[in-house]
């Protein structure tokens, strides 16, 4: 498998081409048409997704959608994210439910690496194991900076809302 789309992205930084041969060789390699979720809020998954092509949308319920989850205009969609990129790490890391549901936006190419071969090849090589949990780490860092700045900003649109000062 051509590794090129890999090196495109921070989560494999600082990883030669011998350990992203590695990685390439579990790869699922999936194509997925338009309006389909790869995974939905609430499941358990346990693998991180890896956009080579396309565009893909994440939402969430809102308030007491979590009685009708299948009911799109209770969803929110906060992020469009597009090629290239991931999504769905934490399914490498913990066994927690799904925090969102990712749909495709259009017709999308996606890699699936599974947190067992992901674990298989981190025994393998613990160099490789160690650079991409703390790829993740880092990336989970920002994301988590952004969503602190937007609970700031919505924390004080509400309160100016309130008319508390």
């Amino acid at each position: 498998m051509d590794t090129s789309p890999l090196k495109a992205l921070p989560l494999f930084a600082g990883l030669d081409d011998a350990q992203l041969g590695k990685l390439a060789a579990v790869l699922k390699r999936r194509r997925v048409g338009r309006d389909v979720p790869i995974f939905r809020e609430g499941e358990r998954s346990s693998s991180l997704y890896i956009l080579v092509s396309g565009s893909v949308g994440t939402s969430k319920r809102l308030g007491l959608a979590a009685q009708a989850p299948d009911d799109l205009a209770r969803q929110k969609i906060l992020v469009h994210l597009s090629a290239p990129q991931f999504f769905g790490e934490m399914g490498l890391l913990s066994d927690l439910e799904r925090s969102a549901t990712i749909t495709t936006e259009s017709d999308c190419e996606l890699f699936e690496l599974e947190r067992a071969a992901f674990e298989r090849i981190a025994a393998d090589d613990p160099a490789l194991g160690y650079r991409l949990v703390r790829n993740v780490a880092v990336v989970l860092a920002e994301r988590l900076r952004r969503t602190d700045l937007d609970v700031l900003k919505l924390t004080t649109a509400l309160s100016l809302a309130l008319g508390n000062r």
